[in-house]
């Protein structure tokens, strides 16, 4: 019997803190999870290391400069949708700028909202990750499946 190895999707997702509120967006016309609120995000590129994709990302979507010196590591996730997805999850609040919709295409809301009054709705596993954020681990502390039956 050949059992076929997983090729997941990587994914860096970005955290960014000013005292006591995080930066949020609310996706647009993407086809996934439209009209949600999550944070800036996206895959990884071939060639590339994770804190490297999150600074990028975060500069492609909101104008934000972060060094990926300055990320630190929140949690990990393992995600089943109509694909694999590992997401990684670092957080700072080291920023330079002001953040702006860079891709108005995709994205129809941005702002920093108080970490525990954010809009609603919220991507579910964007609130696994910001409980990690706040402290309060899941039950596998700082790693979350989803998707897994």
């Amino acid at each position: 019997m050949t059992t076929s190895l997983q090729r997941p999707y990587l994914a860096s997702y970005c955290m960014i803190r000013a005292h006591d509120t995080i930066l949020v967006q609310r996706r647009f016309n993407t086809g996934y999870l439209d009209g949600q609120w999550a944070l800036p995000s996206g895959h990884v590129m071939d060639g590339e290391d994770a804190l490297a994709a999150a600074s990028r990302e975060l500069r492609e979507e909101t104008g934000l400069i972060v060094k990926p010196d300055d990320w630190r590591f929140v949690c990990a996730m393992h995600r089943r949708t109509d694909r694999t997805i590992i997401d990684l999850f670092f957080a700072t609040a080291s920023f330079s700028g002001t953040p702006r919709i860079c891709e108005p295409t995709k994205c129809d809301g941005l702002g920093f909202f108080p970490i525990n009054a954010l809009p609603q709705p919220l991507a579910g596993y964007i609130g696994v990750a910001i409980d990690c954020l706040k402290g309060s681990s899941p039950r596998h502390g700082c790693y979350h499946g989803e998707g897994w039956s």
